[in-house]
């Protein structure tokens, strides 16, 4: 089957597959559908090279199940960064070091961790008590609209200088790379990122078959990174 044809006659499963692993990783409904979006055009991407190295060693649930769990990881970790299990953690063993996941990089309360490890059968610790007490959620990185960065950055002050900077430099190179598509380019980027309307809702809105519309995106995403990169601004290494 060509592979393309493989990615539409499986869209159901890669969508319940995409569903069931952000629930494992407790994502948000909003974070949901941006990485079910990312899943769609990792999975188009070079021409569907991800489906075109599929063998058929195994089933193709269970090969999507692979590639979506990995593109789960990454996702995350953009998102709020790398997490390795403390010293303290590890001295508590498995049950240490998944409260401590639960706690600060899912950003559950010490409580609602506590009932999910009671719900996988571990004991009452006054030990594991006291360790979840003195954890804190790390903060998530949050992404926001090129359209909000003037407003939100307005009256910055030390230490947030930098960063601000960055950001409108940032901003700026982007809305320069944004004015050089077409105004239907332009329009389908805005309804993607600053709307946040998932692609399949822009094509039956637009009248755009999905498919096309995948790769349309995917290559106007590769355009506007290349145009980043030739003004010196990189991706930050995972």
């Amino acid at each position: 089957m060509p592979p393309e044809q493989l990615f539409l006659t499986n869209l159901p499963t890669i969508e319940s597959l995409v569903q069931m692993v952000a629930r494992q990783q407790r994502m948000s409904w909003a974070e949901t559908e941006e990485f079910a979006s990312i899943v769609r055009l990792r999975l188009i991407e070079d021409d569907y090279a991800i489906l075109r190295k599929f063998r058929g060693g195994s089933s193709l649930r269970t090969y999507l199940t692979v590639v979506i769990a990995r593109q789960a990881l990454d996702y995350r970790d953009a998102c709020w960064g790398r997490w390795r299990p403390t010293r303290a953690a590890r001295r508590l063993g498995r049950a240490g070091v998944t409260l401590e996941k639960l706690i600060v990089r899912d950003g559950l309360s010490p409580e609602e961790a506590w009932r999910t490890l009671q719900e996988d059968g571990v004991a009452d610790s006054g030990a594991l008590r006291a360790f979840a007490a003195g954890l804190q959620p790390r903060l998530r990185r949050h992404y926001v609209s090129i359209d909000d960065l003037d407003e939100r950055h307005a009256g910055a002050t030390e230490p947030e200088v930098d960063n601000v900077m960055r950001d409108h430099r940032v901003a700026e190179a982007l809305a320069g790379a944004l004015r050089t598509l077409p105004p239907a380019d332009s329009r389908l980027l805005r309804l993607r990122f600053s709307e946040g309307l998932s692609i399949s809702s822009i094509a039956r809105s637009e009248g755009i078959d999905q498919a096309s519309l995948y790769r349309r995106v995917a290559a106007l995403l590769r355009r506007l990174r290349r145009d980043l990169e030739s003004h010196g601004i990189q991706a930050p290494a995972a």
